[in-house]
C-alpha cells in the first residue's frame, strides 16, 4: 500500500515540526546543536511549500494551508498526550 498526496503531506510536515521542536526544546545546550537554528515561520512556510511541490502535487497551497492548520491544532490539542513521553 502507498501513501496517498495527503497522508504524504501529513508525514513530511510531522517530521518538520518535530525536528525543528526538538532545535527548540535544546537549543540551550550548545554542546549537542552548536549550529542549529529553529525555522521562522516564512521558513516553515516554504518549507510545506516545497513539500507539496516535491512530494504531494496534487495539494494546492490552499490545502496544504488547511492541512497546516488542521495538524497544528491536533498537536496543540494532544500536547498533553505527549508531555510525559518528552
Amino acid at each position: 500500500m502507498t501513501l496517498n498526496d495527503r497522508e504524504r503531506f501529513i508525514l513530511h510536515t510531522m517530521s518538520v515540526m518535530v525536528v525543528d521542536s526538538m532545535i527548540k526544546k535544546v537549543s540551550d545546550n550548545k554542546n549537542i546543536l552548536d549550529d542549529a537554528v529553529p525555522l521562522t515561520v516564512e521558513e516553515m512556510i516554504d518549507t510545506m511549500n516545497e513539500i507539496g511541490v516535491g512530494r504531494c502535487r496534487s495539494l494546492n497551497k490552499f490545502d496544504i494551508s488547511k492541512l497546516y492548520e488542521e495538524i497544528q491544532e491536533e498537536m496543540m490539542l494532544g500536547i498533553e498526550i505527549h508531555k510525559s513521553k518528552i
